[in-house]
């Protein structure tokens, strides 16, 4: 068994002794240690000095969960490479990176170059630490987004242990990873919650008061020294058991989850940029002045980057997905309004979905509704599978949920 499914494999875990002893045995088996950190600058070094030869002068930054705290031991790393300004970024950069790890197999393997991502990367695998990396040159924006996500998990003791257990919990599900839902916009979910209750202070708190700091168009600034002092008092297990009731009754359809203005706010407020609240004054400015696009709307979850106000980090979460993670919503809300306070980390752990119930199957079909009365359907950028043009195909999209949930019945009733 690999390090990875041995990790993820939750009948291994202690549960013994109360929900605080088992939190603590959680995170002593799945976090990555202080040692484990700080081995990993072997892999900045070894990226640095075998990328120097062709860019004299350029700069490792690692960022991501790394950097934040919330690395467990499957997380990949993330690495900005900073590069003299007389370089033109093009996305063949990462070609020539691939080309020049490549000169040094003994240390860098499995070296693929993702030139058409939006961010293109190259991906590899660090041989002396054992760890998969991405590498990019193009976008500064993930490193400021590492600086304010730290910055917020360790404003408060409870938020960076809520964070570790709800990505574990996610990964354990097959709810977060490759071509699922990224975790980041989990951890984003994990921080909303937390503005709600007033653990956490929204985004434009921070910026109200400091020189912004304008990254792609983007002001990436933020006051990481005012103390911020929270007035809730919960413990760590109601705020986790909170977290899922909160989102088991969130409603994910109609609702932009903002952590620049730590609310929920209806979608219809973004369907034209002359209706949008000017606390967006930045992201009007973007978008009539053609820097970017409208924030996109059209999909099953909306959860607004905080400092790129136009991204929706959870565009590409697909319906299938989205009935997954809100049955793993409704099922962790049940277990810890039935289950005892020393099972209840157990149960959210090792029970799926299926031993459970199923969401109905209405919300969707509630969905359709919506995004036909948005006419959000006739955006070019809906050209997807099961779209025959820039137009909505109903009859695929009516027949692709009809199968999809005569199959979750067929199951629920025992039938398949």
């Amino acid at each position: 068994m690999d390090e990875e499914h041995d990790v993820l494999d939750t009948t291994q875990l202690c549960y013994e002794g109360g929900f605080d002893e088992q939190v603590a045995n959680l995170l002593k088996s799945v976090r990555l240690t202080r040692q484990e950190v700080e081995n990993l600058s072997q892999l900045f070094d070894d990226l640095e000095g075998a990328l120097q030869n062709t860019w004299p002068g350029c700069r490792v930054i690692p960022f991501g969960s790394i950097v934040t705290g919330m690395g467990i031991r499957t997380s990949d790393v993330d690495c900005y490479i900073e590069l003299p300004s007389f370089v033109l970024r093009k996305r063949s950069l990462v070609v020539t990176a691939r080309n020049v790890l490549g000169k040094y197999p003994q240390i860098f393997q499995n070296l693929f170059a993702v030139v058409s991502a939006k961010v293109p990367i190259v991906k590899l695998h660090h041989v002396p630490t054992n760890r998969h990396c991405d590498v990019n040159f193009h976008s500064v924006t993930g490193v400021r987004n590492t600086k304010l996500l730290a910055f917020l998990l360790h404003l408060d003791k409870r938020a960076l242990t809520l964070a570790i257990i709800i990505k574990y919990w996610s990964k354990v599900h097959a709810i977060t990873g490759t071509n699922l839902m990224p975790s980041y916009a989990m951890m984003h979910l994990v921080i909303f919650y937390l503005q709600q209750e007033k653990v956490l202070p929204p985004i434009c708190e921070l910026q109200k008061h400091v020189p912004p700091e304008i990254t792609d168009h983007w002001n990436t600034a933020f006051d990481d020294r005012t103390p911020y002092v929270s007035c809730n008092n919960k413990s760590l297990y109601h705020l986790l058991g909170g977290f899922f009731k909160f989102y088991n009754k969130f409603n994910f359809f109609e609702s932009v989850i903002s952590m620049y203005e730590g609310r929920a706010l209806n979608k219809k407020e973004f369907e034209n940029v002359d209706r949008v609240s000017d606390i967006y004054y930045l992201y009007k400015d973007n978008v009539r002045k053609d820097y970017c696009k409208m924030l996109r709307i059209d999909s099953y979850m909306c959860v607004q980057d905080p400092f790129e106000l136009n991204r929706n980090l959870t565009v590409a979460v697909y319906p299938k997905l989205t009935q997954r993670i809100l049955d793993y919503f409704k099922s962790a809300s049940s277990a810890y309004e039935n289950e005892t306070r020393n099972n209840f980390l157990k149960v959210i752990l090792t029970r799926t979905h299926k031993d459970d119930f199923l969401v109905k199957p209405k919300t969707f079909n509630d969905h359709e509704a919506l995004l036909q009365k948005q006419k959000l359907i006739n955006r070019p950028h809906a050209r997807k599978k099961g779209f025959k043009s820039n137009k909505f195909n109903k009859k695929a999209f009516k027949n692709r949920f009809t199968i999809m949930f005569e199959q979750l019945h067929q199951k629920k009733a025992g039938k398949s």
